[in-house]
Formats: structure tokens, sequence, C-alpha cells
């Protein structure tokens, strides 16, 4: 008798108006999203591919430590085409960098059009979310209060058959008539992002599109129990129709555009004029350390301070001037990174409460069984800020190492971290001591020609491979910056069991309802 009623529903289901048209927008909405997703995937695929040369080409130019940058960028994720989240806004490049700790990923590429912020981001978790959810809604309002009204469900009473197996082949009908479109539009959706080149799918991608499709599925399942659920509350089909449309407005839409305004006033945030005296104060003190020890140790006469300075690289210095910068540079660099880690304190603690708001939002989110399914999205795609944290948390610890294999090389007290200048490189001034002043002047003809020599030996020096760095021991950047699959399912556990228990609930509710009512 259930496989009767289950195949009477399907049919009544398919054949109906309301899912041809369903059918026909979430076919062609979910496919153009993933298509224009897409084309923004392979913008950014780009502008990654060009951060990754660009930050190689200055590695292998690299003739000082200082002019190592071995920032790490994150290659864009393909599946934010389903479920955008923070993953464009939330960056992707990890500077590693002495001055600073970054409070998270910074953005790649300069083709950003900010006009387009002002707009909500469209994916295919959109069309699931409003589409298909409104579909699951028009399907469940009747399910039960429209065959009561017009009798047939009388006439399916009269057989020996329980209420609640009716109550259950109306919602696995539902079910499996919300699952067709929705198969549909995600298969074509599969084909467009598989079709794109810049998209690399791997075994990990194609098992969270599996779970993203279960979780959009008994999404739409748990919609359409509770529709059904307010069906068999009431006798009137309009009223039912009132009711549900309330509720998917109030606890979806409603719901979803005014959390972030109400977790506003749930956090302090901080006046960022207060972080910006600190952070000034705390350079003030630096300045005054960086002074102090200027003070403490002189620098040599200005007759010995002559050199040739590009990109930060000193060449052709006196004996004196070398080992002046060497101190220098040894007590600086660690008073920068001490400053860089106050600093960084002062970052978190101005942040913080920003970011927390943001995860107070996906927090409070599953309240709703329908905003539930948003977050559950971004989880499973990872594109919540939590999945960016991963990636600046492995940037912190990236740095250490960076900074642990410098002073393994004693890079901080050794005049390469300034100067690729050979130890017995002839400096612009050989004996400053035995010239008088007027040749020391910048505009003599002696120091004209010094400088004409030293540049010609600089461009020399340019192409000579051997003043390149070798950093072929240099830690790589392969530390683990995205969660898996395990991880997500454990973050998605809350969410997961609102959506499971309200789709329990709303079949159990809907079959002691009905099982209380009369037909009449």
């Amino acid at each position: 008798m259930f496989a009767t009623l289950l195949r009477k529903e399907l049919l009544t289901n398919l054949l109906t108006l309301r899912v041809a048209v369903a059918l026909l927008f979430s076919v062609t909405l979910g496919p153009l999203a993933t298509y224009v997703g897409g084309l923004e995937h392979s913008r950014r695929t780009d502008a990654y591919e060009r951060e990754v040369q660009q930050i190689q080409a200055d590695l292998d130019e690299a003739t000082t430590y200082q002019q190592v940058r071995p920032d790490f960028v994150a290659p864009p994720e393909p599946l934010a085409v389903f479920a955008q989240g923070i993953d464009k806004a939330a960056g992707q490049r990890m500077y590693v960098n002495l001055w600073y700790l970054p409070a998270g990923a910074h953005g790649v590429g300069d083709a950003h059009n900010t006009l387009m912020k002002s707009f909500a981001p469209f994916d295919f978790t959109s069309v699931v979310f409003l589409l298909l959810s409104f579909l699951a809604v028009v399907l469940g309002f009747d399910g039960l209060c429209g065959e009561r009204a017009s009798g047939t469900l009388r006439l399916v009473l009269a057989n020996p058959v329980p209420r609640a197996t009716v109550v259950l082949a109306k919602l696995v009908a539902g079910i499996l008539t919300l699952c067709v479109p929705l198969a549909l539009a995600y298969v074509v959706s599969l084909l467009i992002l598989t079709a794109n080149a810049d998209v690399q799918l791997t075994g990990q991608h194609g098992s969270r599109l599996a779970v993203y499709f279960l979780v959009s599925s008994l999404f739409l399942a748990q919609v359409f129990a509770l529709s059904l659920l307010v069906s068999a509350s009431v006798r009137l089909p309009a009223v039912s129709l009132v009711i549900c449309l309330f509720a998917w407005l109030i606890g979806g839409v409603g719901y979803g555009n005014l959390l972030p305004a109400l977790v506003r006033y749930t956090a302090d945030e901080p006046p960022h004029h207060v972080f910006v005296e600190q952070r000034r104060r705390e350079n003030g003190l630096y300045s005054e350390q960086m002074s102090r020890w200027s003070a403490d140790n002189p620098a040599p006469d200005e007759m010995y301070r002559h050199a040739l300075w590009e990109r930060g690289n000193m060449r052709f210095g006196h004996p004196l001037n070398h080992a002046h910068h060497q101190k220098l540079f040894a007590y600086r660099i660690e008073q920068v990174l001490d400053l860089s880690r106050r600093v960084g304190a002062l970052q978190r603690a101005n942040y913080a409460p920003l970011g927390d708001q943001a995860r107070r939002v996906d927090r409070w989110a599953i309240l709703s069984p329908f905003t539930a399914y948003r977050v559950l999205a971004k989880q499973v795609m990872r594109t919540t800020l939590d999945d960016k944290d991963v990636l600046r948390d492995a940037g912190h610890r990236y740095r250490d190492t960076y900074i642990g294999w410098l002073r393994g090389r004693n890079a901080f007290g050794d005049r390469r971290w300034y100067s690729d200048d050979p130890l017995h490189q002839e400096p612009l001034v050989p004996n400053p001591e035995s010239l008088d002043p007027e040749m020391l002047r910048s505009d003599s003809p002696y120091m004209l020609e010094r400088l004409a020599w030293a540049q010609e030996q600089s461009r020399l020096a340019d192409a000579d491979p051997a003043r390149r760095l070798d950093l072929t021991d240099m830690p790589k950047f392969g530390e683990r910056w995205q969660k898996t699959l395990p991880e997500s399912l454990d973050a998605m556990a809350p969410g997961l069991a609102v959506l499971i228990l309200s789709l329990g609930l709303g079949f159990s509710a809907t079959v002691v309802v009905f099982a209380r009512s009369d037909l009449v």
C-alpha cells in the first residue's frame, strides 16, 4: 500500500505546473550562478598565478636576506563557486614579514570592482535557499489540508492504511520531487564547473560535493516536513499557505538579514583610534630604543659612510661602515621582532571582537532551520572565517619557522643581511682619511668618477649569479592550511543536528496531529 501511495503522490507532484516552473528556474539560475562564479574563479586563478610567479622571481633575484620575502599565496577555493562565504573577501596571501604579524590573509590582484560589493553574492546555495525552499513550501502547504478540502483524503483513508503511512508517503514523495530539480541543476552546474580549465578538483573535493548535495537535500526535506506539519494543523489551504510563507520569510530571509544587525550589539567594538594610538605609542618606544642605541654606538665619521644603496642593499661600503651596520641590524631586528609581537597582540585585541561577531552570526544562524543551511554550505565548502583562520595560523607558524631558519644562518648578525659585497670588496672610497673634504663632496670630480665606477660595478654584480642567495634549504610553506573533511564535519555537527531534528520533529508532529484530526 505504501508503494501505491508513494507512486500516486509522486505523479501528482511531478505533473504539477509549480514543479515544472521550479525545474525551469533552478536549471537556469543554478548553472548561471555557477558559470558566473567560474569566471570569477578564473580571474582569481590568474591573479594567484601572477602572484606566485612574482614571489618566486623575487626569491630568485634576492642577494641579501633582507630582500627575501617567502610569502605564501593560497590558490582560490573552487568550491566557493557553490557557496561564496567570505572566501574572496578574506584574501589568499599570507605576508611573511618580520615587521608585523598579519591579522589575516590579504587579497590577491587588483582587478576589483568596489561598486560590486554593494550587491549580495549569488551562488548555487542562494538558488537552493530561495528558489527550491520556496518550492518545498508550495508543495507542502496543501499536502494534507488540500486533499481534506477536496475530499480525496477521506477516500484514501477508506482503505486499511495507517495515517502514519499516508504521512510518510507524502514526505518521501515530496523529498524525491524536490531532489529532481536539485539534482538536475546540480549536475549541470558540476558539468559547467569541471569544463572550466582553471578548476582542478581532487578526491576530497568530490567528497565535499557529495556532502553538500546531501545537506541541500536534507534542508529541502526539513522545509517540506515543516510545511506538511502546518498543512496537517489547519483546514484551509489558503490559511496554510499564509502561515508557511510567513514562516519562510521570517525564519529564512528575515532572520538571516536581521541577525548581523543584532549581533553587532553582543560585543564591544573597540574604537579604531584607540588601536592607532596604541600602535603609535609602541612605534614611539621602538624609536626611543633605537635612538638610545645610536647614542651609545655612534656611527663612524661621515667620510667612512659613503656607499651605494639599491633596494636596501648596501654596496661598496667601507669596512668601518660595515662593522657599524652589522651591529646596528643585529640589534634592530631583535627590537623589530619584539615590536611585531606587541603590535600583533594589539591587532588581535582590536580585531577579535569583529571576528567574534562574524562567528556569532554563523553560530546563531543554526537556530533557524532555514539559515542553518547557509552556514552548513559555507562550512562544507571551506569559506567561513574559521576556515580562513586555519590559513592565518599556518602563516604565523611558518613565520616562526622562517625566523628560526634565519637565526640558524646567523643572518641577523651577518653583513649578508643588508649587503651582497664579498668580504674583500673595494669600497666606494678606499682611503677617505687621505682625502681632503673638497674631494669628498658629492659633486666633486673624484666622487663623480668613483660613483660612475660603483654603478658600473653594481651593474656587473647584478648579472653575476654568484651573488644570488642559496635558498635551497629554506623551509617551505608545508603547513596544512585547510581543514580536512572530518574537521569540517565536526564543525557542521550542530547545524546538521538542527536540520535532522527539524525533519524528525516535522514528521513526528505531523503524524500526531494528523492522527488526532477529523476529516470533516
